[in-house]
């Protein structure tokens, strides 16, 4: 491992969590490869098999933007092998569909290789060139609870999968939930118009692809199936849009900077809360003070005028 010159383990992280970083997104791009050609070598009427194991796992090949590999060779390489891997598989989708004839898809997956080179383009100036480090980060939880989700998203999605009758090859939806759901945590840190509303519009485009793909399930009208897989690509190039921003300082607060925040607004709360307290404790004192001299004064009234009774007695 001494080629890849790794990190060394942040909290929340360990040695096998950085191995895993590298080698999830080469196996999830190696499946959606084999499904991809796969499918394109066995194209029958009945099929038992649509995609579904790079489906599962393609949500670990966007985590690729912060791989745990310092050495600028190194990251560069990583980058142009996925990038091959992923180009390969998109092609051989693309060429199933242009033997299909099939205008949405095609223009879906064409577009697709463009903006994988884009996405890649966009690592290699970050992280190799410019040499950012990644703001949103990744760790053991956050791989667990992808799985978690996992479990209960694929329990309404295999039965699809595994219907003949439908055709729904690899996609992209289940792994864009999980990305959302994911982003949306560090929203608190985001700053800016650009990333916050590419956040939203992803949601968005996500929403309107899984709902209309399952209206065309059950209604099995084809302008479903379109609006479905345009709005994926809509939501493909927000999710490189927002992986991509959250590289630069001016799109996301950094940690440091939000620690600082905090505890700046902790120690006003404090001080806050501590001055009421002094004041609540003065004005008591105040107020006792204020009734001890009352006291004083009603008790040499009383004491004058006893005194003045006596004089008066005695004379």
């Amino acid at each position: 491992m001494g080629f890849f010159d790794l990190h060394e383990p942040e909290d929340g992280q360990d040695r096998f969590f950085l191995y895993a970083m590298i080698f999830l997104p080469i196996f999830s791009s190696g499946t959606y490869l084999f499904d991809a050609w796969y499918h394109y070598a066995n194209t029958t009427e009945e099929r038992s098999y649509e995609g579904l194991l790079s489906t599962i796992v393609i949500v670990f090949s966007y985590l690729q933007y912060c791989v745990p590999i310092r050495s600028r060779k190194a990251l560069t390489i990583y980058y142009i092998f996925l990038w091959s891997i992923t180009e390969t598989a998109t092609i051989g989708y693309l060429l199933y569909y242009i033997k299909k004839k099939d205008v949405v898809n095609i223009i879906f997956n064409s577009c697709s290789i463009l903006f994988d080179i884009l996405f890649t383009s966009g690592l290699i100036y970050c992280r190799v060139v410019k040499q950012y480090e990644a703001h949103i980060v990744v760790e053991n939880k956050h791989l667990f609870h992808f799985m978690s989700r996992l479990e209960v998203i694929l329990t309404i999605f295999i039965p699809v999968y595994m219907n003949t009758k439908y055709t729904s090859l690899t996609r992209n939806m289940i792994a864009y939930f999980l990305l959302f759901d994911f982003f949306s945590d560090s929203y608190a840190r985001f700053q800016g118009v650009w990333i916050k509303s590419a956040l939203y519009l992803f949601a968005i485009t996500t929403t309107i692809s899984v709902a209309t793909e399952w209206f065309y399930f059950n209604h099995h009208t084809h302008i479903y199936e379109q609006v479905s897989v345009l709005a994926e690509l809509a939501a493909a190039i927000l999710c490189d849009v927002i992986i991509i921003l959250q590289f630069f300082p001016f799109h996301f607060k950094t940690q440091h900077v939000n620690n600082i925040a905090r505890q700046a607004l902790l120690i006003h709360r404090n001080l806050y809360a501590s001055d009421k307290r002094t004041s609540i404790t003065i004005n008591k004192a105040i107020d006792g003070i204020e009734s001890l001299n009352a006291k004083i004064n009603e008790d040499t009234t009383i004491t004058s005028s006893s005194n003045e009774i006596e004089m008066n007695t005695s004379m």
